[in-house]
């Protein structure tokens, strides 16, 4: 994070000093910013406002990453203590309440500009208190929107009044991203579509995910794949309905089911543009990263996806993505629907349990950064990492070049629908023959059952079955 111009100031004896800065707001009112530093001077960002306490009081350090052993998104937290003596702070803060304001530390240098300066830490105040003649800024970075569920647009009973089923009203939409086909297992259909239009006059529209699907390959009713094609008894339709970009099947009259039968489709998602022309996104990393980029930290688009996101660490991302092309990792995923409400949080949760060897951590300048243990990565003189100590479960060897066959198309977890109670729970595809050397060995040899592993972010998997 150094720039060259700070190393140059301090290879002639230039000495760094931390600043914060804070840019002070409440309800949409701007408060004004500070800028704390150790002793009263004048900064590339300006005078100083205040000065930090000496010591304990004054700044307390910084841990960035979850480490070794665990697999979780933890947020970075640190305090700064500010000298306060006439209150004239605190009276500010307990007055105006702005919290989530935006809070910087830095390393400076004399006559740097901030643009040489080296970043601390990036994030947002989140509390403060009160110690003595000191008031203390709760800093912490700012994780608000993953708190937020994926995808965000609700079924609303004014926009989709026509629904059979009410029961969706107030539940979130569903997103499918990825391949979802499971003719070749058990032709039921993997996805679920949600009824949003039934009537004679208006159509026959089944919801199958917000945002663009490449195309739908057949419908099934019930579980039973139906012999009509696309154009004749069903077309695809995308469009903006109630503020968003959707895809539909709708039926033809005449061709429709009954009231009360589950209607459940294969289909492709979107394509790396978000688009429906291109080749669909497969890779796990790929679709957490679109999630958040397109669904999460922006509002979801009408139309191509947007592309990098500022909260995206893109150099590590593109790096992690890479090393899971070399896996031949593929996946297909549905958020939403009738799955039940699910933040951002668990889904980065979900993809770091499905995937115990990545790290996904806060940088420095307030972006998720990715991270790809590598078991062959040792420090001089010792083996530091051994995946069965530090991870759980039974120990698969992640590693580029895994001889493990991926189903792109069959392999899936169901998409249960509250309605169904009638279809399988889980769709499995074993392929113990696909497994390397060390694998085999890993698991006990060929002859044994393999362990069960529950990975939603891949379409390999292995059961006791």
């Amino acid at each position: 994070m150094r720039s060259a111009a700070l190393l140059e100031a301090y290879r002639r004896g230039a000495e760094p000093f931390a600043v914060l800065r804070t840019t002070w707001s409440a309800r949409g009112l701007a408060l004004g910013t500070g800028i704390y530093t150790s002793s009263a001077r004048v900064t590339a960002a300006g005078h100083s406002t205040g000065i930090v306490a000496l010591g304990e009081d004054g700044w307390q350090p910084v841990e960035y990453g979850s480490g070794i052993e665990a697999a979780e998104l933890l947020a970075v937290e640190t305090e700064v203590g500010i000298v306060d003596k006439d209150g004239t702070l605190i009276d500010m803060l307990d007055t105006y309440g702005p919290r989530g304001s935006a809070a910087v530390i830095d390393y400076a240098m004399p006559g740097l500009v901030v643009a040489d300066w080296e970043p601390v830490f990036t994030g947002i105040v989140d509390n403060w208190s009160r110690d003595g003649l000191v008031t203390r800024l709760h800093l912490k970075t700012d994780d608000a929107a993953l708190r937020t569920p994926v995808p965000s647009p609700v079924f609303k009973r004014t926009e989709w009044g026509a629904a059979y089923d009410g029961t969706i009203f107030g539940t979130h939409m569903p997103l499918v991203m990825g391949i979802h086909n499971a003719y070749l297992i058990t032709a039921r259909g993997m996805v679920p579509a949600v009824n949003i239009r039934y009537d004679k006059d208006i159509g026959y529209w089944w919801l199958v995910s917000i945002g663009h699907q490449v195309g739908i390959d057949r419908i099934h009713y019930d579980g039973i794949p139906q012999g009509i094609a696309e154009g004749s008894g069903w077309n695809i339709v995308r469009g903006v309905f109630g503020q968003n970009l959707l895809t539909i099947l709708q039926i033809d009259e005449g061709f429709q089911p009954e009231e009360g039968v589950v209607v459940s489709v294969d289909c492709k998602g979107p394509d790396t543009t978000g688009l429906y022309s291109g080749t669909v996104i497969t890779n796990p990393v790929r679709i957490l990263r679109t999630v958040l980029e397109e669904y999460v930290y922006r509002t979801p688009p009408l139309g191509a996806y947007r592309g990098d996101h500022t909260i995206i660490d893109d150099t590590s991302w593109d790096a992690a993505e890479a090393f899971f092309e070399g896996l031949g990792a593929d996946c297909g995923r549905r958020f939403g629907g009738d799955q039940g409400e699910e933040t951002a949080a668990e889904v980065i949760e979900s993809f770091l349990e499905a995937y115990p060897f990545t790290r996904i951590d806060w940088s420095e300048l307030g972006q998720l950064a990715f991270t790809v243990i590598d078991p062959d990565d040792v420090d001089p003189g010792s083996a530091w990492l051994d995946l069965d100590t530090h991870h759980e479960g039974p120990g698969v060897p992640y590693a580029p070049g895994d001889g493990r066959e991926v189903y792109t198309e069959v392999e899936q977890p169901y998409m249960f629908s509250s309605q169904e109670q009638k279809f399988l729970s889980s769709i499995e595809a074993h392929d113990s023959a696909a497994l390397d050397e060390r694998a085999v060995a890993l698991y006990g040899g060929p002859d044994r059952r393999l362990l069960p592993i529950d990975n939603p972010w891949s379409q390999t998997r292995f059961t006791n079955d």
